[in-house]
């Protein structure tokens, strides 16, 4: 058996430091050990769960402060109607070390090797949900100027972006102009402005899950799953303008941006693995596979280095997941990123990794 130190989740929203065994699995998930500090942030999540969602279907983790040393109870109220106490109630007794291994062969935790990365990813993420869901709004409410019984549209998130059907109450449809009859009820300018915040969201990102995750659905209704349905806000609610959505705007770029800042030591010690000799790298952010090249230490001119396919591969799902969110050239320069001029790469962005 071989312990390693790591982080684990079991939520996805809150992440602990912990020690495992990555060979110690039940259906794929670890078993986890916990220092007592650990543990009190699990109880203090467990009871909020508790709270939000119901006793009788979260187990609850409890830390009792006593002498001479605080005991941890694992209580399964689930359990507790029908086997009673005795089962519903354990104590989480700590090891020789100290740790209290709680969850094992009954959570389903996982390992979250990059630590407290996982709130910057997942700050990023929720940022852009909001852009998503605000820019709904926004398009309900543009739309809505000249035809006030709308409460969807359809939208095409290829290319561009833009808006090709609006439906309404009682049946009520526009057709675009694929449809062959023109803008319908609505003018150029107010169409060419519902299209322009719909681009605004997309720029940042149109992974088709996350945009259903974030309720932009495939039109699997009318048989379209190549186009997303956006639901606008409920009629009869006043318009809010630009404000809401300018916010969440920019809160989405600071949390961009601090994913990109956040992820560049983890990016360093990749790029040091596959290629020990880097300095930095140089990128093409709009590319598929973003990699190009690694900069290497001036005191080894000439040099060439074999760099292992994993590991130059660990270096492109690095900067796939920096990029997740589509920086703009704007955002890599505030970060640090330097334009790379051509003729060598249109486009492209040079990182020299700072030094300690």
């Amino acid at each position: 058996m071989t312990d390693i130190d790591t982080f684990v989740c079991v939520d996805d929203e809150h992440i602990y430091p912990a020690r495992l065994d990555r060979a110690n699995r039940w259906n794929g998930w670890v078993s986890p050990g916990f220092t007592l500090d650990a543990v009190r942030e699990l109880a203090a999540h467990t009871e909020e769960a508790a709270e939000t969602y119901g006793h009788d279907c979260v187990d609850q983790i409890t830390v009792i402060d006593g002498e001479p040393e605080p005991v941890v109870l694992h209580i399964r109220w689930l359990y507790l109607r029908e086997e009673g106490p005795a089962s519903a109630v354990n104590v989480v007794k700590p090891d020789a070390d100290g740790l209290y291994w709680i969850g094992g062969w009954e959570w389903t935790w996982y390992e979250v090797e990059d630590g407290p990365l996982f709130y910057s990813r997942k700050t990023a993420y929720e940022a852009w949900k909001q852009v998503l869901t605000r820019s709904a709004h926004r398009i309900g409410e543009i739309l809505r100027a000249q035809m006030p019984d709308a409460t969807s549209c359809l939208i095409d998130v290829t290319e561009l972006g833009r808006i090709v059907q609006v439906d309404g109450v009682a049946g009520a449809v526009w057709l675009g102009t694929t449809g062959g009859d023109g803008y319908g009820p609505f003018d150029t300018e107010t169409i060419g402005e519902a299209d322009e915040v719909l681009r605004q969201a997309l720029d940042h990102g149109r992974d088709r899950i996350e945009l259903e995750v974030s309720e932009w659905r495939p039109a699997r209704d009318i048989q379209r799953p190549d186009l997303h349905r956006v639901v606008f806000a409920p009629l009869g609610l006043d318009p809010v303008g630009d404000g809401p959505l300018d916010e969440a705007r920019v809160k989405a770029t600071d949390a961009r941006r601090a994913l990109l800042t956040d992820t560049v030591p983890y990016l360093a010690d990749d790029a040091a693995a596959a290629c020990p000799a880097a300095v930095g790298v140089v990128v093409d952010p709009a590319a598929e596979q973003p990699f190009v090249m690694f900069l290497a230490d001036h005191a080894h001119p000439g040099a060439s280095y074999s760099v292992p396919a994993q590991l130059a591969q660990k270096v492109h799902d690095r900067l796939a997941g920096m990029f997740a969110y589509r920086p703009t050239g704007e955002d890599l320069t505030a970060c640090g990123w330097t334009a790379v001029a051509p003729p060598h790469l249109d486009g492209a962005y040079a990182l020299i990794f700072p030094t300690e």
